[in-house]
């Protein structure tokens, strides 16, 4: 068996791996990097596919040139996950599987990219289901709980040993929507002997467990019905794949406020959840292109403490319509006490940290109150993945989803669990191959 690591071992985001065996390879994941994505302008994201692989936009895959590449198999429906498959899956001529969910967003990714020629290579398959793809691999997806509908754990079963595939996830046993983790068949595979496990390392160095998305929405009904104890506008900021959580934002309202969203995201992501019935969005309006959103706000100036508004920009992106509004690109100006719920945290890298500071300044110089952690993470901590290893008990542990400081702490835990650095654990780089 020859493990390939492409993208995904020397930041957070762009994941992509790959498993080969008797001259047969699975791509695991095909994600963008989206700090690179977020400096550039729009016409910049028009440059070729080489130029954006030279800028470290997208993953490096020159590795896999002349392979026999027999499938690609999604974990999600994150764009750090699935958001390079327009761009770089066609020369591979490979069947593409994915959940459900995640899918329906790849059709529009695809549709936008103009290639939507590429949907016939799409393959649902959902959490419970296994299924075939040669004679050396057969995929299982085992459902695993993370901030966006329909996540699994990939189970990768080859006749050297199970390959499983753990990349996002946290172990939520009080999930708002769907249910908790399948612990009995991870124990199970478990039992059966895992060969390798690739796991996330983006909170590893957190010493706790991940809360429970229960927990945020105790949190989003409390600041909900506080703000509205104040005669103002109410914005609140989210990630809009987080269906869970938007959901909980249009329950909390209690059909006090008229909702609107604003934001080409929220398009993106809700229309497909509310297809598959994960969402009802019966009680509010979408306003997803430029346009529309600077007519809704123009509308809105005139009695905003009628609504609740949720934007998109919680990351602090430059373009994103938050920061926009910041920076009084539209009618709507906020007003002293206008308040803000950041229902979400700053994914953990430089340039997302210094967005997030030029829009919070942004806010605090109009005197916009902000209400900040409204939030659960979607993503395991230093606890929940010793309970993984344990399950599992892998032969081998590679650390992924992270730069090398979150590598390297991954693996000082698994060496507390008994694993050897260099040996059974291993800190890889983009680029790096690996025969086990």
């Amino acid at each position: 068996m020859k493990f390939y690591a492409i993208g995904g071992y020397n930041e957070v985001g762009k994941n992509m791996s790959a498993v080969e065996i008797d001259g047969e390879v699975v791509i695991l994941d095909m994600g963008i990097y989206l700090d690179k994505i977020i400096t550039l302008e729009e016409e910049d994201r028009k440059i070729s596919t080489k130029d954006m692989i030279h800028i470290g936009a997208l993953p490096d895959d020159h590795m896999l040139e002349n392979k026999k590449v027999v499938a690609i198999v999604l974990s999600h429906g994150h764009l750090d996950h699935i958001a390079a498959v327009p761009r770089m899956a066609e020369r591979y001529k490979c069947p593409i599987i994915a959940t459900p969910y995640a899918c329906e967003i790849l059709k529009t990714l695809l549709k936008d990219a103009g290639v939507g020629y590429m949907i016939k290579s799409l393959f649902p398959l959902s959490s419970g289901e296994t299924a075939s793809i040669s004679a050396n691999f057969e995929v299982e997806y085992v459902h695993m709980t993370h901030s966006i509908p329909h996540t699994a754990m990939i189970a990768l079963h080859t006749k050297e040993g199970i390959i499983a595939y753990l990349n996002d996830y946290k172990l939520d046993n009080n999930p708002t929507l769907g249910e908790k983790p399948d612990y009995k068949r991870i124990r199970q595979l478990g039992k059966e002997g895992v060969k390798l496990l690739v796991s996330e390392c983006v909170r590893v160095a957190d010493e706790a467990r991940t809360p429970p998305e229960y927990v945020a929405k105790v949190l989003v009904n409390d600041a909900i019905d506080r703000a509205y104890e104040e005669n103002t506008a109410v914005f609140i900021t989210t990630f809009a794949s987080h269906i869970a959580r938007i959901r909980t934002i249009i329950e909390a309202n209690k059909q006090r406020r008229e909702i609107i969203m604003l934001g080409r995201a929220f398009g993106n992501y809700l229309t497909p959840a509310s297809d598959l019935g994960l969402i009802n969005l019966n009680s509010t309006k979408i306003y997803s292109r430029p346009k529309a959103v600077a007519k809704a706000l123009s509308t809105f100036k005139s009695n905003p403490e009628n609504y609740l508004v949720l934007a998109t920009g919680n990351q602090g992106e430059p373009n994103a319509v938050l920061s926009r509004m910041a920076r009084k690109e539209y009618e709507f100006k906020f007003r002293k006490e206008d308040q803000v719920i950041f229902s979400s945290e700053v994914i953990p890298n430089p340039l997302n940290r210094a967005n997030r500071y030029t829009l919070e300044q942004a806010l605090r110089e109009e005197g916009v109150r902000m209400l900040h952690h409204v939030h659960v993470s979607g993503h395991a901590r230093r606890e929940d993945h010793r309970d993984i290893l344990r399950m599992l008990s892998p032969q081998y542990v590679f650390p992924n989803h992270g730069e090398t400081e979150r590598l390297a702490s991954y693996a000082a835990l698994a060496m507390d669990e008994g694993y050897k650095m260099g040996d059974t654990v291993k800190i890889l780089y983009n680029g790096a191959a690996v025969e086990l």
